[in-house]
């Protein structure tokens, strides 16, 4: 006896091929596509995260850096304005104050006469011989130096009197022989205590407290 195949049999075969051939195949591949999506989308994110995290790590060693450089400058800068200060104030309350003080003293005619003085008593005490000349200040008279200096003195100098010099203070005396210069003036004394009285000068007035 033959099956009669009605309509709704049909219907529904062909609704079974269009699902096992069509939809069924579809839905694997939609899956498989998702899959693919998710896992993509998961590296994507990691990829993300591991450069956001290296960008982060990148800025923070960058701004470390720039600090340090920062940080180095400005102690630089500090210790630079310190020294400078520290010049500034051994210029105006030392320098200043003891050239004030030598040139005071060196324009004195009778400090000058005791420097020549001492020089041509050195000479002689060293067996020199005295062919001398002593400069004194442009300020001062030389009579009133050679005055002092008596006969005995001068007749030991070249000239048998002091000459005038371009020193503000102080004396030279040339010893021509020897080709020597003693400097005596101000400027050459004062750099002679700066030397002695400067670390005494900065114990005092930069001493760590």
């Amino acid at each position: 006896m033959e099956t009669i195949e009605t309509g709704k049999d049909k219907v529904k075969k062909i609704c079974e091929v269009l699902r096992s051939e069509t939809i069924e195949p579809a839905l694997v591949e939609a899956k498989e596509i998702l899959d693919t999506a998710r896992k993509n989308a998961d590296k994507v994110l990691e990829e993300a995260k591991s450069k956001s995290a290296k960008m982060v790590a990148d800025a923070e060693q960058e701004i470390e850096k720039r600090y340090g450089v920062f940080k180095a400058s400005l102690n630089q800068g500090a210790r630079q304005s310190i020294e400078w200060l520290k010049q500034e104030i051994q210029e105006r309350l030392l320098n200043q104050n003891l050239l004030e003080m030598i040139s005071q003293s060196t324009t004195s005619p009778q400090v000058l006469s005791d420097m020549i003085t001492a020089v041509i008593q050195a000479v002689e005490e060293e067996g020199l011989e005295t062919d001398l000349s002593a400069i004194i200040p442009s300020a001062i008279k030389a009579d009133s130096v050679n005055e002092l200096l008596g006969k005995d003195l001068l007749e030991k100098l070249k000239e048998k009197s002091v000459l005038i010099g371009s020193k503000k203070g102080g004396a030279e005396v040339k010893l021509h022989k020897e080709k020597v210069t003693i400097d005596l003036s101000d400027t050459a004394l004062l750099e002679l205590m700066i030397r002695y009285v400067r670390k005494d000068f900065q114990q005092y007035f930069f001493a760590s407290k």
